[in-house]
């Protein structure tokens, strides 16, 4: 994956799962949050 492609995917998690709230809140979350919340969607996402 590149890079910044983890942002890209996070943004499609977000869109997928509406239900948590977050899409709004994206530009406002700090670097290490947006990676806490991608790893917590993609456990999501993965059916963990």
């Amino acid at each position: 994956m590149r890079p910044a492609g983890w942002l890209e995917r996070l943004q499609w998690l977000a869109a997928r799962f509406p239900e948590h709230g977050i899409g709004a809140d994206l530009a406002a979350l700090s670097a290490a949050d947006l990676w806490g919340l991608y790893r917590f969607l993609t456990r999501i996402a993965d059916g963990a």
